[in-house]
């Protein structure tokens, strides 16, 4: 078989920024799917590079991923966010359940408009609420698989108690799509387990909820 050739984070990146730009220009609606988080920061950066107007980033996820490196790595599910914030764009973190101390701080510094778990599940409203935050027209949708409650999806590499709701999760995602433009998106993070395929299949059902909302909203 072909072995694949080995890349740097920031050359891995630089591939994915290449690919997801050459999709823009060819006017694609892109629904990146990965594994590992980072990839978001490719993605991101190659609508930067597309768009002359301002954007705001939509995180669904458990974590904040705010931190500025982790584990010796700038490049990482626990510092994507922070990338994204390094490029001057808006974030909304919705269903967050765990942060560090230094992603409060930062959190609390830059004033970030953070839509708490624990907030979401007393409030009928909090979709509204959350909706009222974004201050631009546009937005890429970023997910976070593990942002779901664990029980629909635990094949994540960093499962948290908690989460959305399949509902509470399609519900957000539509009124999302009816209010904004959303350019883009990606769902993030899924990791298989063995034996099981729930993950799979729940992940391959909200990505088709997306695209479906994407040509209907």
């Amino acid at each position: 078989t072909r072995q694949q050739p080995q890349l740097s984070a920031e050359e891995m990146l630089a591939v994915t920024t290449a690919t997801v730009s050459r999709l823009i220009a060819d006017d694609k609606f892109v629904v990146a799917v990965g594994g590992e988080h980072a990839i978001t920061t490719g993605v991101v950066q190659a609508y930067q590079q597309a768009l002359s107007e301002p954007f705001t980033v939509v995180q669904i996820d458990a974590h904040g991923d705010m931190r500025f490196e982790y584990e010796g790595s700038h490049h990482n599910h626990a510092c994507v966010m922070r990338r994204v914030l390094e490029m001057g764009l808006l974030t909304l973190p919705v269903g967050i359940r765990a942060i560090c101390r230094e992603e409060a701080e930062l959190i609390a510094k830059q004033q970030i408009p953070v839509i708490w778990d624990r907030d979401i599940a007393g409030d009928p409203n909090w979709i509204e609420k959350a909706i009222a935050k974004i201050t631009t027209e546009k937005v890429f949708l970023t997910i976070d698989v593990d942002g779901i409650d664990p029980a629909l999806i635990p094949g994540v590499g960093t499962p948290e108690p908690g989460g959305l709701s399949w509902h509470q999760t399609l519900n957000f995602l539509r009124r999302l799509f009816q209010t904004h433009q959303v350019i883009g998106c990606d769902v993030m993070e899924l990791a298989p387990i063995s034996d099981s395929v729930v993950s799979e299949f729940t992940t391959a059902k909200l990505i088709y909820k997306l695209i479906g909302y994407q040509f209907t909203a």
